[in-house]
Order: C-alpha cells, then structure tokens, then sequence
C-alpha cells in the first residue's frame, strides 16, 4: 500500500488537476462552449482516474486491518457521502463550503512553504552576518594585539623617562614651597598695611569730626575752611560732593530700600499674618508705615538742617556759600541720632490714620523694629545732597506703567489702583530709580474706606489727642476738626476721592 500511495504522489495527479483548473479559468470567457465542456470532461476523467486511485488504496488499507478493518469508519463516512451521489456527509456542509475548506487547506500549505522558505533565506542570512561578524572580530583582535604591544613598548621608555623627571620634580616642589611660604609672609605684611591705613584713615575723620565741632562751638570757621583740602571753589566743592557722596551713598541707599521690599517688608508681613487674616489690610499698613516713616523723617531733618544753618549763619565766612557749608556739615556729621521720637511720631500717625485699622488688643508697636529701619532709610535719603524721596500716592488714582508694576493679584485691564504695596522711588528730578507695586482693580475709586474696627485705640493712652478720623459707626470729617491731611499722604488720597 505504501508504495502505491508513494506512486500517487510522485505523479502529482493534483497538482496537474490544479493547473488545468487555472488554465480553464483564465480562458474561460475566451473559449467557446465546445471548448468549455471539452476541458471540463477532461477535468471529471482526471477526476474519475483520481478517485479510482484512491479507491484502490482505500480496498489496501482496508485489507491491511483484517476482516472488519475500517469498519466504522466506512459504514460513518464513506456510505452514507456514497448514497447522496458523492455530496457531502451532512446537511449542513454544502459543496461551496467543502471546495472552500479545500482552497483552505491548499492556502495554508502553501503559506506553510512560504513560511519554511523565509526562514530558511534568514537562517542563510544570519549565517552571512554571523561569518561577517567572526572577521570583523579577527581584525579587531588583531588590531588590540598590535595597540597592546605599542602600549608596552610606551610604558617601557615613559618608565625611563619618569626616573629622569623625578629629581626635577622634587626641585620644583621645593621651590613651589619655598615661594608659598613667601606669599604668606607677604599677604601677612599687607594685611598689616592695611589695617594701619584704616585705622589712620578712621583717625583723620575722627580729627576733621572734632574740628569741625570746635569750629561750630568756637565760632572759629578756619577749621570749617580747611575741612575739605581739594575744594578751593564753590564749584568744585559742589561737584566733588556730587561725585563722590551723592554716588556712593545713593547707590547703597538704592540697594537697601529694595532689599526692604524684598525681605524686610515680608517679615512685617509675617508679623502682621499672626493679628490679622486679612492680606489686604496687612499691605496697607505697610505701606502706610513706609509713607509716614518717610514723612517723618523728612520732617524730623528739615528741622535739624535749619538748626545747623542757623547755628553756622554766625560764623560763617569764606568762599564757600552758606548752603554748601551746611551740607558739608551733613555730610560729616549727618547721622541720625533721635530714631525713638521719630518712630513715635510714626506709631501715633498710624493710630490716628482713617484708612487703616487694627483689631482693639493689638498695637502698631509690633512693627517698631521695621518702623526704624524705614525712618534710618530716609534719614539717609534726605541727608543727601540731592535727596531722595517716595513718589504721592494715592487710592482710587490712575495706574502710572512708569512708577509702578501690577501685583500678580491685579486685574490688568483695570485702569485704577484699588491700594498700593510699596511705593516707587524718586530722585530728586523725579526720576523713577525704583519701580513700586500696586494693585489694580475695576471701580477701585467708588470702593468705601476701610472703618477702623478699634474705636478705643484712637483714645489710647498713646495718643496725644483724640482723633477725629476714628469715630464709632461713621468718619467724621476732619476740616471740622481743624485736622488736615499731609499732602500725598493716605489721609489726603480718601479726602480727596
């Protein structure tokens, strides 16, 4: 039986079967219906030889099992597909469906070589570049055999050549040590120098400080002539005061009113946060305090500078005008000395403010420590020979781009400033040397002012009279009182809106 079924397969009885199918359909439409039934007969003889092969090996087969070999299968499958007129064994499998299962299992064998044929090209494949890879290795181990040799042969003279080198490389560190040692002892030296030229240039002024004083109390002007050596003209004088006090001393005062904002105005704010919840509130109390530090101090120095003035008006003599003299003497002698009654008058100007107000058991006194370094700012700021100065502000006013930026709360299309957070910086030509920081909101000139919620405090013990700006239930206006805002004050923008 086997080789009758090996014959079978080396015939290829299908496969010519196949063929002649293919070539039936390609000429299908071409030929005439003669031809058609012509090659059609010729399919269902080749069929009919095709199935009496495999009857022949199915009577083999069968005989191959005995008596009854095949039995069931025959009496299942082969009987009832023969009663039907060699159509299906069952109903539900049609022809269409059989002839699809045919073409399946043909498609499927032939992805099946198609599958075995691409594996095998990639097995060639692999072997290609695997034999390619093993020389590419060979040359690579080659070429490491002839770098480790050149290493060797290198190593073996750079070996040499550092017993050489040695002995000069202890006489360079030798050398770099002696010349080390020499550099401490020269940086000791100048350190020396330089704390005697301190000292000696802290004993001069500590003399022309003394002198002057003589002067001043003596009424002897020579020494008040002579205190300044390189201004021998009225203009130089002016100019060597521009140059050298007016640079330096705005320039540092310039630095520490923006390091205030930066740093010294969030602890206030912090220091406030543990009172009052209220974010807005807390930024209007500092920035009031900045403004009426500023006005006190300006104050507090236009009375010190009338002093002076009026105390040299006696003596004064030379080519120096009365007013230069003065700020010569401000500027050697212009040191703030009175902080605590400064900043009293600051802590009674907040109490008595009409825009702010605290709760009745906390105290302004919690900001004393900021309140004082505000009032030495603008100290120093006023004692310049040109001065400093804040830029007016007040609520509900136009937003100006060039003194102020938005805060990140702002509305920017909003044309008014609802309050201020820190004001912006002037010389004294009114130029904008620090820009400050406000916040716009819509209908900021129709909001109300904040009502102090401490009628008490403006009757604390503190206060020097009773104010009239902090009643209970309403403001009472302050012309009836006889009190006037200062100009560019808080107090004057609600007056004024």
């Amino acid at each position: 039986m086997a080789e009758s079924l090996r014959r079978l397969v080396k015939t290829g009885s299908f496969s010519l079967l196949q063929e002649k199918l293919e070539r039936w359909n390609d000429s299908y439409l071409v030929n005439t219906s003669d031809q058609n039934v012509n090659r059609c007969c010729d399919l269902i003889e080749l069929t009919s030889r095709l199935q009496g092969q495999l009857f022949m090996l199915l009577n083999l087969t069968s005989a191959e099992g005995g008596t009854y070999g095949g039995c069931d299968s025959l009496k299942n499958r082969l009987l009832p597909w023969l009663s039907q007129g060699f159509a299906a064994s069952t109903k539900s499998v049609t022809s269409d469906t059989s002839l699809s299962i045919m073409a399946d299992a043909a498609d499927k064998e032939r992805q099946l070589v198609e599958v075995q044929d691409d594996y095998e090209r990639q097995l060639e494949n692999l072997e290609q570049d695997l034999n390619t890879s093993r020389g590419v290795t060979d040359e690579l181990r080659i070429e490491l055999d002839d770098t480790r040799a050149r290493l060797n042969d290198e190593r073996q003279v750079s070996v040499g050549e550092a017993l050489i080198s040695a002995d000069e490389a202890n006489l360079l560190r030798e050398k770099i040590s002696s010349m080390e040692d020499e550099l401490l002892e020269y940086k000791t030296r100048q350190g020396t120098l330089q704390d005697y030229e301190v000292e000696t240039r802290r004993l001069r002024d500590d003399v022309l400080s003394l002198r002057e004083e003589k002067a001043i109390l003596t009424g002897r002007t020579e020494y008040l002539n002579t205190s300044l050596p390189a201004s021998t003209s009225p203009r130089h004088a002016k100019s060597a005061s521009n140059d050298v006090v007016q640079r330096i001393r705005q320039a540092h005062l310039v630095t520490r009113f923006s390091d205030m904002f930066a740093r010294d105005r969030m602890d206030a704010m912090d220091i406030l946060r543990n009172h009052c919840d209220d974010h807005e509130l807390n930024q209007k109390i500092v920035f009031t305090c900045v403004q009426e530090a500023f006005h006190a101090a300006r104050k507090a120095f236009r009375q010190y500078r009338t002093k002076v003035r009026s105390t040299l008006t006696l003596t004064h003599v030379g080519p120096d005008t009365l007013e230069e003299s003065v700020q010569q003497y401000i500027n050697k002698n212009g040191q703030l000395l009175d902080v605590h009654s400064i900043v009293q008058d600051v802590l009674l100007a907040m109490n008595t403010h009409p825009t702010i107000a605290f709760p009745a058991e906390v105290d302004f006194r919690v900001l004393t420590l900021f309140i004082r370094e505000l009032v030495k700012v603008s100290w120093s700021m006023s004692a310049l020979p040109l001065s400093l100065d804040i830029a007016t502000a007040r609520m509900g006013e136009l937003y100006d781009e060039n003194r102020y930026r938005r805060s990140y709360d702002s509305e920017y299309s909003a044309p008014l400033v609802a309050h201020y957070i820190w004001p912006a910086l002037l010389d004294s030509n009114n130029r904008v040397l620090l820009k400050g920081e406000a916040v716009t909101r819509r209908g900021a000139s129709m909001g109300s002012p904040r009502r102090s919620r401490s009628p008490s405090r403006a009757m604390s013990p503190r206060s020097r009279s009773p104010s009239p700006r902090r009643m209970d239930g309403a403001f009472s206006p302050s012309v009836s009182r006889g009190y006037s805002p200062r100009p560019g004050s808080a107090a004057s923008s609600f007056t004024s809106y």
